[in-house]
């Protein structure tokens, strides 16, 4: 029996403890499955959704307030067999800074406390060595290379929030340890990383890197991100596709792929590398075309963008979002804006408006439901990117009011 399967039989022991969960299963299975029989083909026409942008993200972010737990970190996601699942730190990471755009968005108190009552059990969770634990919280006490890169995403955005020198502290010891166990050739290996591989999706620990090289005059942290980041260009290829994600017992989800993107494209707009941000662009440009010739994303890829599953990855499809938003302010290209707000409207269609707390404002693991990336799942991550994906087109429409309005 594969590890996946024992996992799918344990998480369906929950349904014994609280049989309530059932009826709420069958509903959102039934609903997934009315949607794909009656209305496939107009599901993903670009029609103007019924739900707002600013409506939307305050689904999304009370979903993230409900999911914030007694220790103050955020559920790894809502199990619609097993309910809430523990603190996630890698999550609870860069959700921080997530909580603190949004506050700042909408003036909000309750959005910058719980980003406070993060940060504060992200701090309890440390090693001595600096480094930050894998896994959920409690169940793995190793220090993790991607979890630590993710945490430190938070702590330096709260460390700039605040002020708190033991804040700046924790962060600049989690850098000192990213770069210390960092190999010669740019890449993380080793018992620290995910199945003991490398990885380019990595990419996302250089941008933490980057961001604290902004507020630390030592740019040791920076030239650690570009050496990172050098290695993980090497692994684009001519046709867009980026070898090296090396999920050994998983395909490429978008997921992944899009955590490729956001972190090479982040990493180098702070350290102003125009040739990362091509070839982010080049690859960006491929899934572009994908979407717009087919309305969706496939969740998942083989080798060179073929053999793409039939499923949504709809936090995979978020990033997209964040990443042609991005582009679009590095470019001006308009199309890159078209796709992403047309993306935005697509995931604005899927967000459950109502129901139980973890399934209203959740975005599930995959699109239907029963699709291969966490089943029968609302996760915290997705909530995240789409939160962040509108926060961006927020950002735009302002300044494209502002422009109006001085012309």
């Amino acid at each position: 029996m594969t590890s996946r399967m024992v996992n799918a039989l344990a998480e369906a022991t929950g349904l014994l403890h609280a049989p309530q969960r059932v009826v709420r299963l069958v509903e959102r299975l039934a609903h997934d499955q009315m949607r794909v029989a009656f209305e496939q083909r107009h599901l993903h026409s670009y029609v103007t959704s019924t739900t707002s942008s600013r409506d939307a993200l305050g689904l999304l972010i009370q979903w993230i307030l409900d999911a914030q737990r007694a220790d103050g970190g955020i559920a790894a996601y809502y199990s619609l067999l097993k309910g809430y699942l523990a603190s996630y730190p890698e999550v609870t990471g860069y959700i921080v800074p997530t909580l603190y755009d949004f506050a700042h968005l909408a003036e909000d108190a309750t959005a910058r406390l719980a980003a406070e009552r993060a940060t504060c059990w992200l701090l309890s969770l440390q090693t001595e060595v600096g480094a930050f634990p894998g896994g959920l919280h409690g169940s793995n006490t190793a220090p993790s290379v991607f979890n630590t890169g993710q945490v430190l995403q938070g702590l330096v955005r709260a460390w700039s929030e605040t002020g708190h020198s033991d804040i700046r502290d924790a962060a600049v010891a989690a850098g000192d340890w990213l770069v210390s166990i960092q190999q010669a050739d740019g890449a993380w290996s080793g018992p620290a990383t995910y199945q003991a591989a490398t990885h380019t999706y990595y990419s996302m620990v250089s941008w933490a890197l980057a961001e604290l090289s902004e507020h630390e005059p030592n740019d040791r942290y920076g030239l650690a991100a570009e050496k990172n980041l050098d290695w993980v260009l090497s692994h684009f290829q001519e046709n867009g596709w980026i070898e090296g994600i090396n999920l050994q017992g998983h395909p490429n989800y978008l997921h992944f792929v899009a955590y490729v993107l956001q972190g090479v494209l982040e990493c180098a707009i702070l350290r102003r590398r125009s040739d990362a941000v091509k070839l982010v662009a080049r690859s960006a440009w491929q899934l572009l075309r994908k979407f717009e010739t087919t309305k969706q994303l496939p969740g998942a890829f083989g080798t060179d963008f073929k053999n793409g599953q039939d499923f949504m990855c709809l936090t995979g499809n978020a990033q997209m979002s964040c990443v042609w938003l991005r582009l679009f302010e590095q470019t001006q290209d308009l199309r890159y804006l078209n796709a992403a707000l047309k993306m935005n409207v697509l995931l604005k269609q899927l967000l459950p408006r109502r129901g139980p707390r973890g399934v209203a404002g959740g975005v599930s693991g995959s699109y239907p439901l029963w699709g291969r990336y966490q089943p029968l799942r609302y996760i915290s991550w997705g909530c995240k990117f789409f939160a962040d994906a509108l926060m961006l087109e927020a950002r735009l429409t302002r300044s494209f009011e502002a422009a109006a309005c001085a012309s």
